[in-house]
């Protein structure tokens, strides 16, 4: 099982998928795979096998949604200190076609090192937006909702299995 390392003071904490899933939900079960992931690349790009402290994190989110929130919001803490920011109209990975939402994510440290983690395009494909934009309407047939939570599910299974590199794209900032 893959964790996520983290200081909260000076106690270890250990997070898993699984744990973020029993404060998440279902809801955006895309979302929260793809979220694990990215936390785990950029840890591993701003810290190596450093283990982080959660007061040394800030994120800017180019997706607004519950998912990723919660993700970034159960491992760092970081929308409770006031260290989390989104900003829809971030200029890369502006993949949806009926809305601005970037699948980005610049997280920084104190000392101001920062990554940029972009969720690969090829990742969700052209359906899992056309569903996104029926679920903002209400407009699905009971079929067109099933079809989407079995998606959402499939994506976010995937997610956790993909070697990073064929998920997300990771580049230093600073």
């Amino acid at each position: 099982m893959q964790t996520i390392k983290i200081y909260d003071r000076n106690d270890l904490i250990e997070i898993s998928f699984e744990d973020i899933y029993k404060y998440h939900g279902t809801l955006a079960y895309m979302a929260i795979g793809v979220g694990f992931r990215v936390i785990q690349a950029a840890f591993e790009a701003l810290y190596g096998e450093d283990v982080p402290n959660r007061k040394d994190i800030s994120i800017l989110s180019g997706h607004g949604g519950p998912g990723f929130r919660d993700v970034f919001e159960f491992v760092t803490r970081a929308q409770s200190r006031g260290t989390y920011i989104v900003d829809t109209t971030y200029p890369k990975a502006q993949y949806d076609p009926y809305r601005p939402t970037s699948y980005a994510y610049i997280f920084t440290r104190e000392t101001g090192e920062a990554v940029e983690v972009v969720l690969k395009e090829n990742f969700l494909p052209p359906i899992f937006y056309e569903l996104l934009k029926k679920g903002r309407e209400d407009s699905f047939t009971p079929e067109e909702y099933l079809y989407n939570e079995q998606l959402k599910q499939n994506l976010g299974n995937r997610a956790l299995q993909l070697p990073i590199n064929e998920l997300v794209e990771v580049t230093k900032l600073i």
